[in-house]
């Protein structure tokens, strides 16, 4: 094989991982320089970027609000249907409670007047 096929090398200067040769360069001036590095006053692409920023933090933060407040509303109402529900099943075995009470009272009165009950009737045949 000549020289100028074979593959260049890594070459590796000792005790360091970084290639050898010279250092590159900084890249100054480019990605988000809001203006605080050069000391001066925040600049236009600086106050846009904190403006979308305070936007989207109220928007999230209104959001979340919304859907706690939408929870706490959602949370009452089902409290109260509980208590509605137990309100309702108290009024129900009252109401269970006198319907056995009449009833008791009208087997009675009918047996006084010379029914009898059901139990004790004979069914007749064809």
């Amino acid at each position: 094989m000549t020289e100028t096929q074979r593959e260049p090398e890594d070459v590796r200067s000792s005790g360091n991982d970084r290639p050898a040769g010279p250092p590159r360069p900084r890249r100054r001036g480019k990605g988000w320089d809001f203006g605080f590095r050069k000391g001066g006053d925040l600049n236009r692409q600086g106050a846009l970027f904190l403006f979308g920023l305070l936007m989207v933090s109220g928007l999230l933060a209104s959001l979340y609000l919304g859907l706690v407040s939408y929870t706490i509303i959602q949370a009452r109402h089902v409290q109260d249907l509980r208590e509605m529900l137990l309100q309702i099943q108290a009024i129900n075995a009252a109401l269970e409670k006198q319907i056995g009470e009449k009833q008791q009272n009208l087997f009675q009165q009918a047996i006084q007047r010379g029914f009898i009950p059901a139990s004790q009737v004979e069914t007749v045949g064809p």
